[in-house]
């Protein structure tokens, strides 16, 4: 239900409105937080356009496959393990997050290739 919800937001909404949802946290600071892009990576990655996702949002790619390890080790109550995947989730995004803020990680910040 959530994944249709996101997919009439992503494929429907967006293109008949062009009404998107700010982040908050750039609007307030001017900084990019770790979603920033991930709206336009999903976008992207819907059209297949994989190159043009990561440079939206890299951390799409980088905590996808630690999902599938939380979810497969939650499935099977193994808690030490997804609580260790967890804690580097949430590690890896708030290092992100600051990372892409930084002048020599500039290039995580989330922009257009060739647009």
């Amino acid at each position: 239900m959530a994944a249709a919800g996101g997919l009439a937001y992503l494929k429907v909404w967006l293109p008949a409105t062009g009404l998107g949802i700010p982040c908050v946290f750039h609007e307030a600071t001017g900084l990019y937080c770790p979603g920033c892009g991930m709206t336009r990576a999903a976008l992207s990655l819907l059209e297949g356009d994989l190159p043009q996702a990561f440079r939206y949002n890299a951390l799409a790619f980088g905590l996808l496959p630690l999902v599938l390890v939380y979810l497969i080790a939650n499935r099977r109550g193994m808690r030490r393990t997804s609580r260790t995947v967890m804690g580097a989730m949430v590690t890896a995004a708030l290092a992100f997050g600051v990372m892409r803020n930084l002048p020599a990680w500039e290039w995580l910040s989330p922009t257009a290739i060739g647009s």
